[in-house]
């Protein structure tokens, strides 16, 4: 286990020295069996694990795996120093991204831009799933903040406003407070097919999101795999999550049988690689920052 960066943040100056301090350290490859090799980082309404800490990624990068209870939500806030992505893997979410609304379901993606209003809650009768991750890292430290103020009997969101304010996530005053970014409002796919196809022979490809759209930023890819993969990007990093089947999959010197739930970060120039293992597709998400585009050998 990567050690961690003690650093207390108490103010936005605060957090810019630690993601300072995260940038000084190096990157670390990484292959989690099962999100139960996450960090669990929950509190009242979230169960919540990280994937991949700011530690890890010498900063670029946190993931979490999360299920989201009944009722669970969090109100309209936007955050000025960093993207956040989602990709829903279980159940139905009500969201807002921008200036648009919509019920997400599994399959759907939404990349959420710097200084873009959200918002979301799950509206049904059973946990939500999600997957989510975030450029640069640090937002984890802000649910350990969150969980560490629910130990002490303090869950509303109000009065974690500061505690928010101080990892650069900025609580809105109310629903019709805007953000700066809120008229272009990131990009929204309600379910696999609306991204582009870019399959090629052995692999049923989506792009959720290209560099264009993400201003370079990141490239995320849908893919059911009938065959294998080689990963390697020499100027990217690359993060891939198991949806749905199972894989061989090799990360470096370390190889694993794995299924659903199942993650790698590959620093670029790092050699990965993922192969079908059994009788259906494996379904994975992939994401590469700065975007590069998946090419098949």
């Amino acid at each position: 286990m990567v050690a961690r960066l003690d650093m207390a943040v108490d103010s936005a100056a605060d957090f810019a020295r630690l993601r300072r301090g995260f940038a000084g350290l190096p990157m670390q490859p990484k292959l989690l069996r099962t999100r139960d090799g996450g960090t669990d980082i929950s509190s009242p309404g979230r169960q919540s694990l990280s994937l991949l800490v700011g530690e890890e990624t010498a900063g670029a990068l946190y993931a979490t795996d999360v299920y989201l209870s009944p009722g669970f939500g969090a109100p309209p806030h936007h955050q000025p120093t960093e993207e956040e992505l989602w990709y829903l893997l279980e159940g139905e979410l009500d969201v807002r991204i921008g200036t648009r609304a919509a019920t997400i379901k599994a399959g759907s993606f939404a990349f959420i831009p710097r200084d873009t209003t959200h918002t979301f809650k799950n509206n049904g009768s059973v946990p939500v799933r999600l997957l989510a991750w975030n450029a640069p890292a640090g937002h984890e430290r802000a649910f350990e903040a969150m969980r560490a103020k629910a130990e002490q009997g303090i869950t509303a969101f109000p009065q974690l406003r500061e505690v928010f304010r101080a990892h650069e996530i900025m609580l809105h005053a109310d629903e019709h407070e805007k953000a700066r970014n809120d008229g272009p409002g990131g990009k929204l796919v309600l379910e696999r097919t609306q991204g582009r196809d870019a399959s090629q022979s052995g692999a049923d490809v989506r792009v959720l999101l290209d560099g264009k759209e993400s201003g370079g930023l990141f490239e995320v890819s849908d893919v059911l795999l009938d065959s294998q993969l080689a990963l390697r990007y020499g100027r990217s990093e690359t993060c891939l999550y198991i949806a749905g089947g199972a894989a061989d999959l090799a990360v470096g010197d370390e190889r694993q049988r794995v299924g659903p739930g199942a993650f790698a970060f590959i620093p670029r120039g790092y050699p990965a690689r993922i192969a079908r293992a059994g009788g259906e597709p494996t379904h994975f998400v992939l994401w590469t920052t700065p975007a590069a585009p998946l090419r098949m050998p």
